[in-house]
């Protein structure tokens, strides 16, 4: 056991803690794997497995891995065009691929990467996914069997004009486990069985008053014992590498929206590239005990934290519990009515959805981010999910370089007092033989060299003026820097003006001479940076005071 395990003083609290997440997560993982068009047995494997054995290997003390709302949506539009018999070799070879893909940006340490995928694409394809939990499951609730490979939306269409082939069994039976949920959600006592409770009540229900009723019995078989080995069938992998690659994305980014908003026991943030190994090699052990693809969940790991985990046996317990239930109650599962099971994922979806605070300030701040949403938003409703997240991935980029351009420009620094100096914005015209004092603002790189350049004042009919650019912090500016202060250098020599830099990394000099920079502003009018800051800049005022521009 990993440095951090169990001790026993700790062991009753992850008692509690891992009996909680089991029972919140028995009905979770049968509706997750119902979202996911598999048997719901794969799911409680893969509560079971997946979580405990994540448990050992997880940077994350309280990370819970398991099979996620999101993860099923997409598992089902991949699985979707497959045929019933090889639903399941198919999903077992698509675990070990996302296992194999989440082990490989563990590798490489792609941790990083991952902020490179905006919050608000992010949250336009979460609440997507949420949507389309919520559409999918109103067959389910309603009795009515939905067409299978119509858009989601259009199939909500078709429902209401079947409106008199819903069954008013099942919708009972539905609405009520929606009522019952939130009702024992409010009784402190009873809020670690609030899904489970409602559907031994409904279940009851349903074999007493609504015998009619379909139940998860009637769609797949749940026998009691755990799962024999199975080996994958790599030669499935051809046509699935593509899809698990966005379930490995998508898995990983919800990751590292776990690692960092619940940090660890002694307030450190776990290291995410452990997450990644960790939950690939998760993944490629569980397909092998017929478990579906699985990454960690945010809202599992906060129901974690706040039932009282205080070490990563919560987790192992929690996955020990499911096996157990799984083994000596497995047949009980096949009792439980389909419409309780969609009752509850449609609460889920629903609360996914309604995040009206966070929608409206990225609409209010952020007007690249609020397109990126909705665009995202739009494609996880027409393309197959595992495909909007390679739409959201490259909005993202979109949106940081967009933002990066505009932010980047050069900014004037006026002197006020005691060497502080106030910003305003870039003057469009230089004075004559006066000094203008300028620093780079924004990103520097190619993209945004034009911005920066632009934004430079014209020294046309400015004789005399004096141009001092601060540079710190500028390392990795590339010769397009280079050759854009070479221009502007020459532009003001030719009107008898001079460019003084300052603050310059010591790194950046090799450059400066090799690119021409150096001979045409002149080594006297480059000051170098200083641990001090602002130390260089007050030289270069001191020399453009005291120095005329000096012809060539």
């Amino acid at each position: 056991m990993p440095a951090g395990g169990p001790q026993v003083k700790s062991l009753p609290a992850d008692l509690a803690a891992g009996a909680t997440t089991a029972l919140v997560g028995i009905p979770q993982a049968m509706g997750f794997a119902l979202v996911a068009g598999i048997n719901p047995l794969y799911g409680l494997y893969t509560a079971a497995f997946s979580t405990a054995i994540a448990a050992f290997l997880t940077g994350s003390s309280y990370l819970k891995v398991m099979l996620s709302n999101v993860l099923a949506v997409s598992i089902y539009s991949i699985l979707a065009p497959v045929p019933e018999a090889d639903v399941p070799a198919t999903l077992f070879v698509l675990t070990i691929l996302v296992g194999l893909f989440q082990l490989g940006f563990g590798l490489i340490r792609a941790g990083s990467l991952t902020r490179f995928i905006s919050n608000a694409v992010l949250t336009g394809f979460v609440t997507g996914a949420a949507l389309l939990i919520v559409l999918g499951q109103l067959g389910n609730l309603t009795g009515y069997e939905l067409p299978r490979d119509a858009i989601q939306v259009l199939a909500m269409l078709d429902l209401i004009r079947h409106a008199g082939d819903i069954q008013p069994d099942a919708l009972a039976i539905g609405l009520l486990t929606i009522v019952l949920v939130l009702v024992t959600r409010r009784i402190p006592r009873l809020a670690p069985v609030a899904l489970l409770l409602p559907l031994i009540v409904t279940a009851l229900l349903a074999w007493i008053v609504f015998p009619d009723v379909a139940l998860v019995g009637s769609i797949a078989t749940i026998p009691a014992g755990l799962p024999g080995l199975v080996i994958p069938d790599i030669a499935l992998a051809t046509g699935l590498l593509v899809p698990a690659l966005a379930l490995a994305i998508i898995g990983l980014v919800m990751a590292v929206g776990v690692t960092e908003t619940i940090p660890e026991p002694d307030g450190t943030i776990a290291d995410v590239n452990r997450d990644f190994t960790g939950q690939g090699v998760t993944n490629i052990v569980a397909s092998f005990l017929q478990c579906a693809p699985s990454a960690g969940s945010l809202s599992a790991t906060a129901l974690n934290v706040a039932a009282g985990a205080e070490t990563r046996a919560a987790n192992l317990i929690s996955g020990a519990l499911v096996g157990v239930v799984i083994l000596v109650a497995g047949p009980l599962a096949e009792l439980i009515p389909l419409p309780a099971l969609a009752g509850i994922l449609i609460l889920i979806g629903a609360e996914l959805i309604y995040r009206p605070h966070e929608i409206a300030c990225i609409c209010r701040y952020s007007r690249t981010g609020r397109w990126g949403m909705v665009a995202t938003f739009i494609s996880t409703q027409v393309l197959p999910l595992q495909y909007s997240i390679y739409v959201g991935v490259l909005l993202s980029l979109a949106i940081y370089l967009i933002a990066s351009t505009r932010e980047a420009s050069v900014v004037h620094l006026v002197p006020i007092k005691d060497g502080m100096y106030r910003e305003e914005s870039a003057p469009g015209r230089l004075l004559p033989g006066q000094v203008t004092i300028l620093s780079v603002s924004g990103s520097v790189y190619f993209a945004t060299l034009h911005a920066i350049e632009r934004s430079l004042p014209s020294p046309e009919g400015a004789e005399g003026a004096v141009v001092i650019l601060a540079l710190r912090g500028r390392v990795e500016a590339g010769t397009g820097l280079f050759r854009m202060l070479e221009r502007y250098a020459r532009r003001l020599h030719a009107q008898n003006d001079r460019l003084i830099l300052t603050e310059v990394d010591p790194r950046l000099l090799e450059g400066l001479e090799g690119t021409g920079v150096m001979e045409a502003i002149g080594c006297e009018n480059i000051f170098i940076a200083t641990p001090v800051i602002g130390e260089a800049l007050r030289e270069a005022i001191r020399a453009a005071e005291t120095r005329a521009p000096e012809g060539r």
